[in-house]
C-alpha cells in the first residue's frame, strides 16, 4: 500500500482565505502562497487584514460550511483506495480545513492551529518547520512509497522529498519546476497513479 499525500487547497478545493475574501471583499485576502511565498510573512498580513475588519472566528465558522470542494475531488480520491492511504497535509488550519476535509471523506488531516482568544483569531501555531517535508520523511522512514500532489510553491518541499509528485499548479509554478509532471484533470491522474 503506497501513502499519497495530498495538499487540499488549490488542489481538491478552493483557496479558503481566498473564499474568504470574496465573501467581506476583502483584497488583501485574496493573497496566497503562489503571491507571498513566505509563509509568515502572508499570515502575518492575513492576521493584520482580520483585525482591521474586526471579522469574528463565529462569522467565519458559517462562512466555511458553505465552501464546497472542486467537482469530483471527492471521488476521485475514493478511487485509488485500493492502491493508496490518503493523507491531506496542508498549511491550513485545523478550525479553517475540517470542513472541507468531512465533505472529502473524513481523511487525516496534518496541518496547523490558529490560536483564538474571546472569538478572535489572534494568531496561530504552526506545527513544525518545514511541515510538509517532514511528513513526506516521516512516511518513507516508515518505507512508505510515498506519492504528493500539490499546487503551489509551499508544495514544492514535500514534491521534492517524495517517490513520485504531481502539480495541478498555473502556469508561473508549472514553469519554475518543469520537471514535475503536471495534470489537468483528476482523471488523467487518477490513471496515472493507478498505473504508478
Amino acid at each position: 500500500m503506497k501513502i499519497l499525500c495530498t495538499d487540499l487547497e488549490g488542489t481538491l478545493a478552493p483557496e479558503i482565505w481566498q473564499e474568504i475574501g470574496n465573501e467581506y471583499q476583502i483584497q488583501d485576502l485574496q493573497l496566497t502562497t503562489r503571491e507571498i511565498p513566505n509563509f509568515e510573512e502572508l499570515m502575518h498580513k492575513r492576521m493584520d487584514v482580520l483585525s482591521k475588519n474586526n471579522i469574528s472566528f463565529e462569522e467565519l465558522k458559517s462562512f466555511l460550511d458553505t465552501i464546497e470542494p472542486y467537482d469530483q475531488a471527492k471521488n476521485f480520491l475514493e478511487s485509488l483506495a485500493e492502491d493508496y492511504q490518503t493523507v491531506i497535509v496542508s498549511d491550513t488550519f485545523y478550525e479553517l480545513g475540517l470542513p472541507l476535509v468531512k465533505k472529502l471523506g473524513n481523511y487525516p488531516l496534518l496541518c496547523h492551529k490558529l490560536k483564538i482568544k474571546n472569538d478572535y483569531i489572534v494568531g496561530y501555531e504552526k506545527r513544525q518547520t518545514e511541515p510538509k517535508k517532514n511528513v513526506v520523511k516521516a512516511f518513507k522512514s516508515m518505507n512508505y512509497e510515498c506519492f504528493c500532489i500539490g499546487d503551489s510553491y509551499n508544495d514544492i518541499q514535500m514534491i521534492d522529498e517524495s517517490d513520485g509528485a504531481f502539480i495541478f499548479a498555473p502556469e508561473e509554478v508549472k514553469a519554475s519546476r518543469p520537471d514535475i509532471i503536471s495534470f489537468e484533470s483528476y482523471n488523467n491522474l487518477k490513471n496515472y497513479l493507478i498505473h504508478e
